[in-house]
């Protein structure tokens, strides 16, 4: 017979890890784990000027770290596809970031920027890096051509499988291999971090790359913890399961009543130069956004280069600061951009992103618990915080107006070529 779910006993739940929370995030506070310098920066999910360059560092033989090739050793010792390399000349490997491999051609499937390239004279091996990036049209075939006898790895954070579009006909464990950050590279850190015991320095600097890692793949809660809270679950799933099914939902109603209050006031001051549209509308939504653009250029049932306004949705993936940035759905090449402004930042589909700021000594991350329930046990300040935002996006506006004024008219003069 079903058991109905008692609210005493989801009580119950709560306050047990509400108290386990508390005596370890004490420990946390004592022992220093949670000041780590790549997330006061910003820079956890930082792709290319964090995660390939501190490995490509590492991997280096003559790297800064002054250890030699025993970091390199290491990484092929716990990769199984690269243990049955025979003779791999480990001191002389040379390491390149963003090797250019030529102007991208699809039809050819060949060109582009590999993210980590290692070799000996004899043996290339490849590595695409991804960490929430997504992947680009023919990228792992247009790698593999580069050289069709190299070692060819797709790294990302949990083992996911890449794209159709990106592997094409290329057959995973043949002609690509997948690594992952959550064991590969956790482990081969653990290892460095031993290696480097008495190099107090490095030791702490692989340390903190290494928490940033556990942090990314869901593994910095202690495993004392951890097994104190699923004790606790494992007494009565089916509150557990109630507790799950209603947690993103609870959230969500702090994060719609945010977006919809500063959509509103966003239409009331920008509604006779800009129309506002959306795919995601809804916080649950994992991109969930407000972007807007000028009516003077609109073309209906297409979407176009605009200002965006993200990310609402309060899962963490990303970027989590909230953010404003110039979105190009056209997703066109660089030098069509750098034409019309020389110091352009580019992240992929976004232009310029800036983060909107900081609220009450917390970042404007709605994936951050604390934040959230700072906002609701403060309802007060929820004015406040939409006044802020308004303010940031006010100054971001006057600044890159004139910026996607000149891209959309240099795109219809393009269209007239």
């Amino acid at each position: 017979m079903s058991r109905e779910v008692n609210l005493q006993d989801v009580k119950y739940i709560l306050q047990s890890i509400s108290l386990i929370s508390k005596k370890y995030n004490d420990i946390a506070r004592i022992t220093g784990e949670n000041f780590n310098l790549f997330s006061i920066m910003k820079m956890e999910t930082d792709e290319r000027y964090t995660h390939s360059a501190i490995i490509g560092e590492l991997l280096n033989p003559k790297g800064s770290h002054g250890q030699g090739s025993i970091f390199l050793e290491l990484f092929f010792d716990g990769i199984e596809k690269l243990k049955g390399i025979e003779n791999f000349n480990f001191k002389s490997a040379k390491i390149t970031l963003e090797k250019n491999i030529g102007k991208i051609d699809f039809t050819q499937k060949t060109g582009g920027s590999i993210d980590i390239l290692i070799e000996d004279g004899k043996n290339i091996i490849i590595i695409e890096n991804k960490v929430y990036a997504s992947d680009q049209e023919a990228q792992l075939e247009r790698y593999k051509n580069y050289h069709r006898d190299s070692i060819l790895f797709y790294l990302n954070l949990f083992g996911d499988k890449p794209s159709k579009k990106s592997k094409g006909k290329l057959e995973l464990d043949k002609e690509f291999h997948i690594i992952t950050y959550k064991n590969h590279i956790k482990n081969w850190l653990e290892k460095c971090h031993k290696e480097a015991i008495e190099q107090p320095i490095l030791r702490e600097s692989v340390k903190q790359y290494l928490n940033v890692v556990k942090k990314l793949t869901n593994q910095t809660i202690n495993n004392d913890m951890k097994n104190e809270v699923m004790e606790i679950l494992l007494r009565d799933l089916k509150s557990t399961k109630e507790i799950a099914d209603n947690f993103q939902a609870a959230k969500s109603i702090i994060l719609n009543k945010i977006r919809i209050k500063l959509k509103k006031e966003l239409e009331n001051i920008y509604h006779e130069k800009y129309y506002f549209f959306e795919n995601h509308d809804r916080a649950q939504e994992k991109n969930s956004h407000i972007w807007f653009s000028l009516k003077d250029f609109k073309e209906e049932g297409k979407q176009i280069t605009c200002f965006g306004i993200e990310p609402f949705s309060g899962y963490g993936n990303d970027q989590s600061d909230l953010y404003i940035g110039m979105l190009d759905f056209y997703n066109n090449d660089e030098k069509f951009f750098r034409d019309l402004d020389s110091n352009l930042k580019i992240s992929g589909w976004w232009r310029n992103i800036k983060n909107l700021g900081n609220f009450e000594n917390y970042s404007i991350d709605f994936s951050d618990i604390e934040f959230l329930q700072f906002l609701q046990d403060n309802p007060q300040k929820l004015q406040e915080l939409i006044n802020l935002i308004i303010a940031e996006v006010q100054v971001y506006i006057s600044k890159y107006e004139e910026l996607l004024i000149n891209v959309h008219q240099a795109k219809i003069r393009r269209a007239d070529i």
